[in-house]
């Protein structure tokens, strides 16, 4: 059984080097990170700095604004980040962005030029690219998004994203991304039909000549219920074929937990249930799942005390309901 117990001090700078004007924001983050791992008799300590500065720019009553960003390459392997040179500096995005109408009397719009930050679903998302891109425009019950990607390993990317907005409580959007090797399609939903459950659901296939059921898709449905405050469930089912490839789908985040981290690690089979209950007592979370998709469970606890963040999780072999052995426990 391997132990490992995670303690997290993030430090939010609000500004760096204490900047405030007018139409100026200049600000910056370190976040570190020690992971203790403990396996038998065995003993490890792995720490981890991440470091991030911005720089914000805005004018005309704040309709006109431009951003930069810049990061460390990759995470240090220190607690803190020391003798760092410019070669260890990264552009990690760069925009300019306007709000108003493209003409007289029409509606606002959002436009945006340089590092694109596509997120129609985290189904259907394209982020560190450059182009330009279109957002917010409202034309009563249909929302609207576009965006262009200048050339990259897949070529040419164009995108258009359309919410609907006909039902209180309910949401249903569309969104199209090609680029020159395929056209991907996703669809989503989400209902709140009674007090304290949601109801979503999301498709993503990639488009070819004719249609054949059994081109290359993934869906998910979902329903989380609050059964009281800070108390809720989940249950739902989810679906991905072998060959879909995951190029639209959000990157997987750190802890690996985001709604859609699912489609970027290794499975044990292609679908499956997944059911989930959580709890807040005391400032202490509380945490339990199952999911047949990689035939494992999980028993976990957080807290965060001064700055410090710490979490406990045990993960369970599942491959059936006679057969259970503990995985790892982080």
């Amino acid at each position: 059984m391997k132990r490992v117990i995670v303690l997290s001090l993030v430090i939010a700078l609000v500004a760096v080097a204490p900047v405030s004007a007018a139409g100026l924001d200049f600000s910056g983050t370190i976040e570190t990170e020690i992971e203790v791992n403990k396996n038998g008799e065995d003993l490890t300590v792995v720490p981890g700095s991440e470091l991030s500065l911005n720089l914000g720019v805005s004018a005309a009553q704040d309709k006109v604004r431009a951003g930069l960003e810049l990061g460390l390459e990759k995470e240090d392997d220190e607690l803190m980040p020391t003798g760092i040179t410019l070669g260890d500096i990264a552009l990690k995005q760069a925009f300019i962005e306007a709000d108003g109408p493209f003409w007289y009397g029409g509606p606002e719009a959002t436009t945006r030029f340089g590092t694109l930050d596509i997120g129609y679903s985290p189904y259907a998302s394209l982020k560190d690219q450059s182009g330009i891109s279109i957002s917010g425009v409202d034309l009563d019950v249909v929302g609207l998004g576009a965006f262009y990607g200048l050339p990259s390993a897949h070529g040419h990317v164009l995108g258009l994203r359309s919410d609907l907005y006909l039902l209180d409580d309910v949401n249903l959007g569309a969104s199209v991304i090609n680029d020159d090797e395929i056209l991907r399609v996703q669809v989503d939903a989400a209902a709140a039909p009674i007090e304290g459950l949601m109801v979503a659901g999301n498709l993503a296939f990639d488009h070819i000549e004719g249609f054949d059921l059994k081109m290359d898709n993934l869906w998910t449905v979902k329903a989380d219920y609050e059964l009281a405050e800070g108390t809720n469930v989940v249950a739902g089912y989810k679906h991905i074929t072998e060959g879909f490839e995951p190029r639209y789908v959000a990157a997987k985040t750190k802890d690996e937990n985001a709604e859609h981290d699912w489609v970027h690690l290794a499975r044990a089979k292609d679908s499956g249930l997944f059911v989930g209950f959580e709890t807040e007592q005391q400032g202490v979370n509380l945490n339990a799942a199952y999911d047949q998709m990689f035939a494992e469970a999980s028993i976990g606890a957080g807290t965060e005390y001064e700055g410090f963040k710490f979490n406990v999780e045990t993960v369970l072999d599942v491959p059936a309901v006679s057969s259970i052995a503990t995985k790892t426990t982080t």
